[in-house]
């Protein structure tokens, strides 16, 4: 089940905002373009991060216990926050300093419009950001017990997006470097042929890296759709999980007796795969290079792990994107070390905060 996120502002301030986001964002209707075809070098700091990914309003009720139907239970405050695994990743790396396009999706009703607005207003680029005229926004609505949680969830916008939706916009991709795909298995419509086919074409065209993290898969298949998975991810550097999503994926992709991370890394020999294991640490792992293990400092302050992650992968990149080294140097080892502890610096202070991107986190935070 997909893991949600938190926001400042009351659902009862939500139907006040949505006149003023009109001129933010516009639902383009312009037709398929090619890739430009300016090439630049992945070994340079890059510009610019082109990002995709899911978006989500989170609408979080903390209950003392679950309603029975034809019930009514107490909640302590009804919070509405922008989330989405794609999102809090893309807002973190923006406020850490590099400069991010994103592309995704929301309704072009109150809360898609209230939540391009909040974002907006913290600076994070919404203008290529679609609204969909005839969909609701995804929504996932999350009932946050004294011991566990349930959610209702809406897809509806996650679902709709697809590389059509990208190549429409094929134009802002000029000058960025990197493309980072967020909460793979939230994005049905990205799961295709016609999306791989868009991002080898990144890579052959632009020099263009590639990253993305899975998210959890709610299906329970961890292929994809129609087994998507298995022809995307030899074009894909860098790959983020955590323990648990690493071990399904193991389970689904590596056929043959051995279902470990060595195993999935022998399969997609190109891919680098950063393994997230909460408190203690994480692990880089490729074939033919040994494992990286990194510990993460003890917390000092621990609020919320609620978005964790996505700090994490905001942090890593952040770093990693920086800087130019040759794979199986020791250049690489270092800046592989680096990546990773500056990861578990932004998570860190992830950790000490409500919800998973109220504020994303700046430099000026880390010191």
């Amino acid at each position: 089940m997909r893991r949600c996120t938190t926001w400042t502002s009351q659902l009862a301030r939500a139907s006040a905002v949505f006149l003023s986001t009109e001129c933010l964002l516009r639902d383009k209707h312009r037709p398929s373009k090619s890739l430009p075809s300016k090439t630049t070098s992945c070994q340079q700091r890059p510009s610019c991060v082109a990002m995709t990914g899911d978006i989500f309003i989170d609408i979080v009720a903390p209950v003392k216990k679950l309603p029975m139907w034809d019930s009514d239970v107490e909640a302590e405050s009804v919070k509405m926050l922008p989330g989405g695994s794609a999102l809090n990743q893309g807002r973190h790396l923006h406020a850490l300093g590099t400069r991010v396009r994103f592309f995704g999706a929301v309704g072009n009703d109150t809360l898609g419009q209230s939540l391009v607005q909040q974002v907006a207003g913290q600076g994070f680029p919404t203008e290529t950001i679609k609204m969909f005229s005839n969909l609701p926004s995804s929504v996932c609505m999350v009932l946050s017990g004294p011991s566990d949680r349930a959610f209702v969830s809406c897809y509806s916008t996650t679902d709709a997006f697809t590389t059509r939706d990208l190549q429409e916009q094929a134009d802002h991709l000029d000058g960025c470097t990197h493309f980072h795909l967020g909460g793979y298995f939230n994005m049905k419509g990205l799961q295709s042929r016609d999306f791989t086919e868009f991002v080898r074409s990144l890579k052959s065209r632009l020099s263009m890296t590639i990253s993305m993290n899975t998210q959890c898969d709610a299906a329970g298949h961890w292929c994809g759709e129609g087994n998507h998975l298995e022809e995307f991810l030899p074009s894909v550097d860098l790959l983020f999980v955590n323990i648990s999503e690493g071990e399904h994926l193991c389970s689904a992709l590596c056929h043959e007796g051995d279902r470990s991370i060595h195993a999935l890394c022998k399969r997609f020999p190109n891919t680098t795969v950063v393994v997230t294991q909460g408190e203690h640490g994480c692990t880089v792992y490729r074939h033919g290079m040994h494992a990286i293990y990194v510990p993460t400092k003890p917390a000092v302050r621990i609020v919320d792990a609620t978005g964790c992650g996505d700090a994490f992968i905001a942090g890593f990149l952040s770093s990693w994107l920086a800087q130019s080294a040759a794979p199986n140097t020791d250049a690489e080892h270092k800046a592989l070390i680096e990546a990773c502890g500056r990861g578990h610096a932004v998570a860190s202070v992830c950790l000490a905060r409500e919800g998973a991107c109220v504020e994303p986190v700046r430099p000026r935070d880390l010191e």
